[in-house]
């Protein structure tokens, strides 16, 4: 898990726009999760998408890792509400469970056993039948995500602690769907790291809005 990122093969995006796209993943993860605590299950075919950055362990470039850009709208959204000055208290939990992924990406970072154990997992995922149910309606990918995550990154010092219906988190679905976007989304911020992604630079605001609203209007472009 230590890729080094020099060159892409779209020359429109360079190493700051794809770290944007990787802030924009980890907080549309965060803002599913947070919906998907109070209100339950959500379309499983946005959650297998959002999966899919996992399974790419070697990747010779950022849009080999973000190869459907048009997937992030709703997280582009959320980077230039909260770069804009939108009120946290709106996006608390959603900034708390990202601040969380970033917090367990670098203890994965800081602990190659640990990285080594999460690799090996996701590497034993059948990925011949992802869409496969079981009998709690969700995907055998989702439920064997969700079981790395939690034999590893749940079992650490400080957890992310999700917040929501005791009904809907009590639900074997529900909290498997939960886990895979939680481990999705430290995938996403491990990328950020590595793309040379550092807490400070997210202070910067305008620049951060700015680059979403462009990512943004770059992508409906190409949809239409």
């Amino acid at each position: 898990m230590s890729e080094d990122f020099r060159s892409d093969h779209n020359p429109t995006l360079g190493n700051w726009e794809y770290r944007v796209l990787a802030v924009a993943f980890a907080l549309q993860c965060a803002q599913l999760i947070d919906k998907i605590a109070r209100e339950g299950i959500t379309d499983q075919s946005t959650v297998a998408a959002l999966q899919e950055p996992l399974f790419a362990l070697n990747p010779k470039s950022p849009s080999a890792v973000f190869p459907q850009p048009n997937l992030l709208v709703p997280g582009l959204t959320l980077v230039e509400s909260l770069s804009r000055g939108g009120s946290l208290r709106s996006f608390q939990r959603i900034v708390q469970y990202a601040v969380g992924m970033l917090r367990l990406a670098d203890s994965i970072l800081a602990n190659p056993q640990l990285a080594s154990q999460i690799r090996y997992g996701i590497e034993a995922i059948d990925r011949r039948t992802p869409a496969n149910v079981n009998d709690t309606g969700i995907s055998e990918q989702t439920h064997a995500i969700a079981k790395i995550y939690k034999a590893t990154l749940s079992k650490s010092p400080r957890p992310i602690q999700i917040q929501g219906s005791a009904a809907m988190l009590s639900n074997e679905g529900n909290a498997a769907t939960i886990r895979s976007l939680l481990l999705a989304g430290i995938r996403a911020t491990l990328f950020w790291r590595q793309l040379g992604g550092r807490r400070w630079q997210l202070l910067f605001r305008s620049r951060l809005a700015s680059t979403a609203a462009q990512l943004k209007k770059q992508v409906i472009r190409q949809l239409h």
